[in-house]
This record gives structure tokens, sequence and C-alpha cells, in this order.
């Protein structure tokens, strides 16, 4: 079978859904009015990293902006007395924002798989520092606080703002102000803030599953310090709100679409009749090279390098690439199944201490894994009457990065916060209707 196989039939059937309004169904306005129970929303203030910035498709651009979940809340929350809520925009003329990808066809092999899909051009630009981008500054008031790339262990830093720093952090400060440290940032944004949400602590593990367990994760120590002072800041004054967990992004596209099974079914088939099988690929791990296994998971942006397997010119040169002891896969194109085992105990740690504190504080706590594993369940997760998972493309949820979500993606995180505040704090906001939210979207070049 061919690698993208299922992709390819999985396509075959998507119904793509062009409507991106975050407005419920007419039918939701005709039961009694909504309530905010003891929730107070005149003021919501939405704190995090890419998530709840809205990044998709591996980019920040001002439609994927429109449709971050803290933009949809605030639509809920409009609906009990929530107030305006700005969210830092790129500007219609620089819509394109950072740069992201669109398919542009439908793939029916790893090669095409990359080629099919279009980068767009960053639109908001301002300058370029030591090769690096510093995009259109946005300053003044601000409630998505949200900063694609930031973790935990960031939040305390003096200079993460500045030109050296994330550029994402750099364009919500004026010049003067790069070295604020994000926990300063926040603070200038909450006077009179009356709600929030705080979804961080994504980064301070994917990054490691990212790279192949290279980069470090978030010691457990910073990670508890920098939590405990933020969650501090956001609760002044009994200022109430949720937090959300981190999610196990190795149950994402971004390492379930190419899979060794699938590498090692298409590298069989290619050989001579009567050939003896290669039952694993050897890859190289932090006690040395071994065969591969259960748990062992390959990464999507990777798709090229899988190709070069079984060839002598990769590599070492010394062996069959990926199949010889003398010629493995090196580590940063696998997340051995050890270390995938260190990222989710990490997670875990990092989960129960979030949940932990949230609830000490009388704070609502979603956990994001739930809708994953729905998500990930045979036959899918049916909402709205469409079903979503976590196929690559076709499965509705996940943005073509493989890891963020698309706008109906977004809208399931949504409503679990709903679901949380509803029962916390005795509101009855309604849920948003998801199938009014766009998927991935197959577009012309």
């Amino acid at each position: 079978m061919k690698w993208f196989e299922r992709i390819r039939w999985g396509l075959l059937l998507l119904t793509v859904v062009g409507v991106t309004s975050c407005t419920q169904e007419d039918d939701d306005n005709l039961g009694p009015a909504p309530v905010r129970g003891e929730a107070d929303f005149t003021k919501y203030v939405a704190v995090g990293n890419s998530l709840t910035a809205g990044f998709a498709d591996g980019g920040l651009y001002r439609e994927s902006q429109l449709n971050s979940y803290p933009n949809m809340l605030a639509k809920q929350f409009g609906l009990v007395g929530g107030g305006t809520f700005v969210q830092p925009l790129f500007s219609a003329d620089s819509a394109n924002g950072s740069g992201y990808v669109r398919l542009i066809r439908l793939p029916q092999s790893p090669v095409e798989l990359l080629t099919s899909l279009r980068q767009i051009a960053p639109g908001a630009v301002r300058t370029t520092v030591n090769g690096r981008p510093l995009y259109s500054k946005f300053t003044g008031a601000n409630n998505n606080l949200g900063v694609p790339g930031i973790r935990m262990s960031d939040v305390l830093s003096p200079g993460y703002g500045s030109a050296q720093g994330n550029p994402y952090f750099e364009r919500l400060l004026p010049g003067t102000a790069s070295t604020r440290t994000y926990l300063d940032y926040v603070g200038d944004n909450l006077n009179g803030a009356t709600f929030f949400t705080c979804w961080m602590g994504n980064n301070d593990v994917l990054g490691y599953t990212t790279s192949g367990g290279v980069n470090a994760m978030t010691t457990s120590a910073v990670f508890t310090t920098n939590y405990t002072a933020l969650l501090n800041k956001l609760t002044e004054n009994n200022r109430k709100g949720v937090v959300v967990g981190i999610p196990n992004t190795a149950a994402a596209p971004y390492f379930r679409t190419i899979t060794i099974p699938l590498l090692l079914a298409q590298l069989n088939a290619s050989r001579p009749a009567g050939t003896p099988v290669i039952p694993a690929l050897v890859i190289q791990t932090a006690a040395g090279p071994r065969a591969s296994r259960d748990g062992d998971l390959l990464m999507l942006p990777n798709a090229l390098e899988y190709l070069k397997i079984g060839t002598t010119t990769a590599g070492t040169g010394q062996g069959p690439y990926g199949l010889s002891a003398t010629n493995p896969l090196p580590t940063q194109f696998v997340l051995d199944s050890d270390e995938a085992a260190a990222a989710f105990n990490r997670l875990t740690e990092f989960n129960n201490l979030m949940k932990q504190q949230a609830e000490a504080k009388g704070l609502v706590f979603v956990d994001p894994n739930q809708v994953l594993t729905q998500l990930g369940q045979t036959g899918g997760y049916l909402q709205d009457g469409v079903t979503y998972n976590l196929s690559f493309i076709q499965g509705g949820a996940v943005s073509l990065d493989g890891i963020h979500l698309t706008p109906a993606g977004y809208a399931l995180i949504a409503n679990e916060i709903i679901k949380g505040i509803n029962t916390k704090y005795k509101s009855t906001l309604p849920l948003l209707n998801t199938s009014t939210f766009n998927r991935v979207l197959l577009q012309a070049q």
C-alpha cells in the first residue's frame, strides 16, 4: 500500500466547509437567554502561546487570528455582558502575517505531500535583524496576549521581547519596553480584567518532541516557579478564569502520518522477489543504534529524509541508510519510544501541577487530552453532524502543520472551555456550532 493512500482516499470523501462565522445556529436563540452565573466577562484577557494566538498552517496570519479560540469565546461572552475583545491583528494590507502554507493539490506520495503545500510569503515583515524577521508592530490595548513559541520557562526572562528574542512578542512591545518580561506584559494588560483563560506550557515539551529529543524540556523546578508567578498575577483581586492543560502532541498527525510500518511496507514492496523481508529500521538512540520498535515515532516534515532510507549516499555512507548499525537514522529524525515516554511523563507532571493550582484557586481546569482521546478513537468524534479525527488533512481538526488546529479544531476546544465555565460558574453560555467553521481547505494556486 502506498504511504499516503489512506490520505488520498480520505480526501475524496472530504467535505470542505467554507464558512468562518462564529455564531451559533438560530435555534440556539429560541430558548431562555443565557446567563453569566457567578462569572463576570466584562473584560476578558487570554494568556498563552501559539494556540491562544490562533497559529495555524505553520504561521500566524490575519484569518487564523480571527479564528482563534479566544475570539470565539469572546463572542459567546458578549451574549452575557462581555465587552470588546481586542486582538493584535495583522492589518488587511499585511494579512499574510508571518506566512503560512495552504493545500493546493491532493497528495498521493511523500514527495507529493510536500509539493502539494504552497508556502505563502510573509506579509508583515517590517525589517530583518541578523537574518531574522521582525513583524509589523501592534502596541496599545490588547486582550489576546498569545505569543507563538513562548515557553513557561520564558515568562520571567528580560529581553524575551527584544530584537534578538521572540519576534512575535517583540511586535507587541513599544521599542522602549523590550526588556519587559512576558509577566510584566500580562500585568500591563490586566487592568480592569474580570476573566481570563490561560493555555501555556505546550512548548516546554513540544520543542523536545519535534527535535527528536535533541532540545531539552523545561525542568520541573523552573516550570513550577514560573507557573506559580503567572497564576498568582492572573488571579489578583479574586479574578476568575480557566486554565487549559497541555495536549499530548505525540498523538497529533505530525507524528502519526508517516509511520515505520508504512515505510517498511514500501521498502519491502520495492525489493526483488525472494529477497529477505526488512523487519525494522535501525535508529540512533541515547543508548546507541538499535532496531525500531513499537512506540518509535517519525515526523511529518522529514518526509524527504525518509525517502533516503536504504541508500548508501546518505548519513555516514557506511551501509544502507537507516538499515544498518553503522549508518542508523539519526536521532533528530526519530522520537524514539524512550523519548516519547519521557515527554509524556513530564507533560503529565506539568498537567498535575497546573490542575492542582487551578483547583486550589477555584478556577476551571480543562484537559485537552479528553478531546484528543475522542478524536483518536475508532470512528472519530461526532460533533454537530461532522465527524472529526486526527488524520492529516482529512481529519478536520488539525491544520497543515500537523500540530496546530483548524478553525473547527479551535471551536472544539472553545466548547470544552465553555462546558467547564458553565459547570464551575453556573453560567449558561451556548456552545459553538463547530460545523460552521473551516476545516482544511483545498485551494487553487
